[in-house]
């Protein structure tokens, strides 16, 4: 298939992804439930469809299997996450837990050691902690699930940040500023839960979110 109609596909794709997202942040905002429980699914709906297209134009790659299976279970958690009448935290979490994984599995595909990665895995340790340390005086005690998500989530950008250090471009920027955006989306929804609620801390989270699943799905193309 030609370039300039695989480009032209999927800036259709973008521009229907946008469209929803800008939807749903609005609804969100308004506390349109209705609309909200509608549009929320469809962000990482339309994602997995962008996914699935540039896996099919390049090809089903471990790579890319790996990371649209991460999105199908994100697309679980977002939908557990959204209901406001019940807390489905800990569901969400779980689901959330199995994308990162995913997400772990896929990166360290293309991981190769280098001296800096001493750095970065002590960088992120020293902010994890600090952040750790931040729920655990506002919560307590925290669960076992908060802190295996916390992990996991840790291993996320210590790949990415490696595979974007060891140069590997365009995939390296891409995945390295979809984690971050990731990491801070999870963050806010941290904060918000068990530290002190945020106001309208659904469209801030999904603000972050929502641009860090689209440019994993992105990453499937290279």
């Amino acid at each position: 298939m030609p370039d300039i109609i695989v480009q032209t596909n999927v800036l259709y794709l973008v521009a229907i992804f946008f469209i929803i997202f800008v939807i749903r942040e609005i609804v969100a905002l308004k506390k349109n439930l209705r609309l909200k429980y509608i549009f929320t699914p469809l962000i990482t709906y339309i994602v997995i469809i962008i996914a699935l297209y540039v896996s099919y134009v390049r090809g089903f790659t471990q790579y890319n299997m790996v990371i649209i299976a991460g999105l199908v279970f994100a697309l679980i958690a977002d939908t557990l996450l959204m209901i406001e009448e019940m807390s489905f935290f800990i569901h969400g979490l779980f689901f959330f837990l199995l994308t990162h994984m995913c997400y772990v599995y896929s990166l360290s595909i293309d991981y190769s050691y280098n001296t800096n990665d001493i750095i970065t895995g002590l960088v992120l340790c020293a902010i994890f902690f600090l952040y750790y340390m931040l729920m655990h005086r506002a919560q307590g005690k925290l669960n076992l699930p908060v802190i295996s998500y916390m992990l996991i989530l840790a291993l996320v950008l210590f790949f990415a940040i490696s595979i974007c250090i060891h140069n590997v471009y365009p995939k390296g920027p891409i995945v390295a500023i979809a984690a971050i955006l990731f990491a801070i989306s999870d963050g806010v929804l941290a904060f918000n839960q068990f530290v002190r609620k945020i106001p309208h801390s659904t469209v801030v989270t999904w603000s972050l979110y929502a641009p860090a699943q689209l440019l994993f799905a992105f990453s499937c193309y290279y």
